[in-house]
């Protein structure tokens, strides 16, 4: 048993005997140790309630319990949690220091004087909030809050966020932890001015020894006097400033000294709280894993069927207070997790009816909802009038990240933040503006304000675009309130709004209002799309965009169809997905937008007929190029009678029309076709207008596969300098005919040159498109059929595995692109010397292509060829005279028999049927 000193008062004993105790559990918070000890089971079979606050009061000397049990619970459970110690004291030891020290609870409110050779008693003022039901312990950023509390180069912490991601409860447990012999920790709520005061006259006074009042001195004179005892001090110290609303309120009210901290916590995150000596702690929203801890544990009666936890938390975007408040309304309602998740998924829903005040969480006092209304009556507060409420309602419709800020610089933007709901109005561009046709998948320059990548500086940027100002200081403001993150040195720069965040403000936009906000966004997202400069394409904004138009579909579908059309920015989300290969949701997204338009327009209406060419065209993608041409030559036909021959929108019609014809073998009649029609699309649009460029192409393209290398090659080589100079050398469409210029320089015989270009164009698609993207894809896979041709058998077949490995990644294993390139390796790895694998690989995947493409399709019958020619390596003559004779019937069926395969077949019979070399 520990000894102790007889003369020490035994109030005092008591109380270092506990401190000694409490040391042995330094991570667990008071909070947490009273709830162990209320559950803890005594020897005689009891429970006692321990509160926290009193805890705390007993280990520094402050009071003593009135019931002995209490004692006895809480050193029980710090022997559980703690293990054995030695020396450690036996129940009737504390059951008699307890008593002594009860007896002698008259020794003064003020505490006990310390023993002689021991230090001051640990001081504790305020009183931080209650640990959360379920707290989560938030290793990552405990470890990084404590890390910067014992930096000596750090004088304060700043934990900031958003209100409800948990800042009180980080600071509360670092408060916690927090344990120096002879210590002083002031917990200081910090909304406003006078409660700052009021906590440092009551520290003042508890320090000093004067809990009577002070002798007279006002709050203001004993705060000065307790912040000028910080600064001479030579005991440890922390101060917790918390929920610093605004950063003026504590002016000359800072803690500083050398043997102490100060941790502080707010929405904002701007200069005003920012200090050289201080450290930055951004606290977001819970990780998945932490989410569902938190639910696991708060709703125990709730099964986790089908990982029902983790999609609630993912529908909540993990944050912390409305994961709370969920909690807490599923308790009180009894609703099951799946009726709740539909109802938060109803965008119809009301949070203040989902998160509602009468469901709170643990001791915010207030919901999420509210939480955003004050946050942005304070931005309101740091912008010109009504632009910050204005920048976070157009926020709202769009996707939750990475928004290019340049979103926020358009005019259909400027205006929506100037006027409001009397300013926005409709997009400058009309559906059928000569400039864009449908399915026209490349940007047309305009004459946009600024670059979305425009790197110049934010001050620079203030400075020298005034049209600029207010949606840039209307940003920085929502930044500065934790309401957005703002991200000015990514390169574009990128703004991101919770999800939870953007419904909240929503929410408060007034329904006549509603239908105005969808089509300023609308209209904000269309003006940057089209003024996207060609030789500055990138694709990570088109991304961005799509993402944004796509949530402004989801949300507000019904509000993008006014004035007698639908919204130009819709006709960009079908040619996104088509570009990125998406063919098969390109489709289906078509046919949602073309129910809703058929609801609204006409049958005659061209936003009606380009939904139905995007869908011809993705069907047609997907391996049904008879099916694509039949269709799209009806809609032609119905665009003549409806817009006349000579819309853009029956211009380009008639260009899928010729390019399917091409598809399904027609390749002389399709080339017949787009000669015409560059002839009249150029009177129309002009010799340099993409729609001109790309039917040239595809032009080319068509003298080739009938045959004529040379003709193609020299339309082609003709067809890049001009694309260069209308749409710059680094435009997908330009590299896309430079790699054509380097397939029929190769056709024509000079393989060199094939690789040589083709080299070129994957170096410019991979740094304008990305590895991955379709286009890219296509032209690598061709980059290593030519380094075969060439004679570099094995590189070739090392960059056709790299390639099928990557198509199927990012395509999908039966998307057509992968589909060819995987019957490219196998044959190509036939070629390298390994027939029989290679053959009984192809024959696999020739059911394959037979099911996605059908049995007809150019690259079924090539399949077959391929095959054949791998049997006759093999030395199997009569297995490939049988596939081949077969095979010719059906390519001169399909094909015609001047097309460039059927006549390759043709000399490959007419070889198997002489002698044997």
């Amino acid at each position: 048993m520990e000894e102790w000193e007889p003369e020490v008062p035994p109030r005092a004993a008591f109380a270092a005997a506990l401190r000694r105790l409490r040391r042995q559990l330094p991570d667990c918070s008071d909070e947490m140790l009273a709830r162990r000890a209320s559950r803890t089971v005594l020897p005689s079979g009891r429970r006692v309630e321990v509160n926290a606050r009193r805890l705390g009061e007993w280990v520094n000397g402050r009071s003593v319990p009135r019931d002995v049990h209490a004692v006895l619970a809480v050193v029980r459970a710090v022997e559980s949690a703690a293990g054995p110690v030695s020396g450690r004291l036996s129940l009737a030891d504390w059951e008699r220091l307890w008593r002594a020290a009860y007896e002698d609870r008259g020794a003064g409110a003020s505490g006990p004087s310390p023993a002689a050779g021991q230090g001051p008693p640990d001081v504790v003022v305020g009183r931080p909030p209650s640990d959360a039901a379920s707290l989560r312990d938030r290793p990552a950023l405990s470890g990084e809050i404590d890390t910067a509390l014992r930096d000596g180069a750090v004088r304060e912490v700043v934990l900031t966020g958003a209100g409800g991601v948990g800042k009180s409860q980080l600071a509360a447990a670092a408060f916690h932890r927090f344990r120096q012999p002879g210590g002083v920790r002031v917990w200081v709520p910090a909304s406003s001015r006078q409660s700052v005061l009021s906590t440092y006259a009551r520290a003042w006074r508890v320090v000093s020894g004067e809990e009577g009042g002070g002798r007279g001195w006002d709050d203001e004179a004993q705060a000065d006097l307790f912040l000028a005892w910080l600064r001479t001090t030579t005991r440890p110290w922390l101060v917790v400033l918390d929920d610093v609303d605004d950063p003026a309120d504590l002016a000359g009210m800072r803690p500083a000294g050398e043997h102490g901290r100060s941790l502080l916590t707010t929405r904002r995150r701007d200069a005003a709280v920012i200090r050289p000596s201080s450290r930055l702690v951004q606290v977001g929203t819970f990780t998945p894993e932490e989410s569902v801890g938190y639910l696991r544990a708060r709703l125990p009666s709730h099964e986790d069927a089908d990982g029902e936890l983790g999609a609630l938390a993912h529908t909540l975007g993990h944050f912390p207070l409305a994961l709370s408040q969920a909690a807490a309304f599923l308790i009180d309602t009894g609703l099951p997790l799946t009726s709740y998740r539909a109802l938060l998924e109803d965008q119809r829903e009301s949070l203040s009816d989902l998160l509602p005040a009468s469901s709170p969480a643990d001791e915010h006092g207030g919901t999420v909802a509210s939480a955003v209304q004050l946050a942005l009556a304070r931005a309101e507060d740091l912008a010109p009038a009504g632009s910050a409420r204005a920048a976070l309602h157009l926020l709202s419709m769009l996707a939750p990240d990475a928004v290019p800020e340049a979103v926020l610089h358009t005019r259909a933007a400027r205006r929506w933040l100037t006027d409001g709901a009397d300013g926005p109005g409709d997009s400058d561009r009309a559906p059928g503006d000569p400039d864009r046709a449908p399915g026209d998948r490349n940007r047309v320059p305009g004459d946009s304000d600024r670059a979305p990548g425009d790197p110049d500086r934010l001050a620079d940027r203030l400075a020298g675009r005034p049209a600029e100002r207010a949606s840039l200081l209307a940003l920085r403001a929502l930044h500065r309130l934790s309401l957005v993150t703002h991200d000015s040195c990514r390169t574009p720069a990128t703004v991101e709004v919770h999800a939870l965040v953007q419904r909240a403000a929503r929410e408060t936009v007034p329904p006549r209002v509603r239908p105005l906000l969808a089509r300023a966004a609308a209209d904000a997202l269309e003006e940057l799309w089209s003024s996207t400069a060609e030789a500055d394409y990138r694709p990570e904004t088109e991304a961005a965009l799509y993402r944004s138009a796509d949530v402004l579909r989801r949300t507000a579908a019904a509000d993008l169809f006014g004035d007698g059309r639908m919204h130009p920015v819709l006709r960009r989300l079908g040619p996104y997905l088509a570009g990125l290969g998406r063919d098969g949701a390109a489709r289906d997204l078509g046919r949602e937008l073309l129910a809703q338009a058929r609801d609204r327009l006409a049958d005659g209406h061209r936003d009606i007929l380009y939904l139905r060419c995007q869908i011809a065209l993705a069907t047609g993608e997907l391996g049904e190029a008879a099916a694509a041409h039949a269709a799209l030559r009806e809609i032609r036909e119905e665009a003549e009678r409806a817009l006349g021959a000579t819309d853009p929108d029956t211009l380009a019609l008639r260009l899928y029309e010729a390019r399917f014809q091409m598809e399904a073998g027609a390749a002389a009649a399709a080339a017949d076709r787009f000669a015409a029609l560059v002839e009249q699309a150029a009177r129309r649009l002009g010799p340099d207008h993409p729609l001109v460029l790309e039917a040239g192409g595809y032009g080319a393209l068509c003298h080739g596969l009938a045959g004529d290398a040379a003709r193609a090659r020299d339309a082609c080589a003709a067809l890049v300098p001009a694309l260069e100079r209308r749409l710059g050398a680094g435009h997908p469409l330009t590299l896309r005919t430079l790699a054509d210029l380097g397939r029929w320089a190769g056709e024509a015989g000079d393989t060199s040159a094939a690789v040589e270009t083709h080299v070129r164009a994957v170096t410019g698609l991979e740094a304008t498109c990305g590895r991955l993207h379709r286009d890219t894809l296509i032209v690598r896979h061709n980059l290593a059929y030519w380094r075969g041709l060439a004679g570099d058998h094995a590189r070739a077949v090392e960059e056709f595995a790299t390639a099928a490995q990557d198509a199927e990644r990012a395509l999908g294993a039966d998307h057509p692109t992968t589909l060819t390139y995987r019957v490219n390796l196998a044959f190509w790895r036939g070629l390298a010397g390994e027939p029989a694998p290679a053959l009984a690989d192809l024959a696999g995947l020739q059911s394959a292509v037979d099911r996605v493409l059908g049995a007809d399709h150019p690259r079924a019958l090539r399949t077959r060829q391929q095959r054949a020619e791998l049997m006759e390596r093999a030395g199997d003559r009569d297995a490939a005279t049988a596939l081949l004779t077969a095979l010719l019937a059906d390519m001169v069926r399909v094909q015609g028999e001047d097309h460039p395969r059927t006549r390759e077949v043709a000399r490959s019979l007419a070889r198997l049927a002489g002698p044997e070399s």
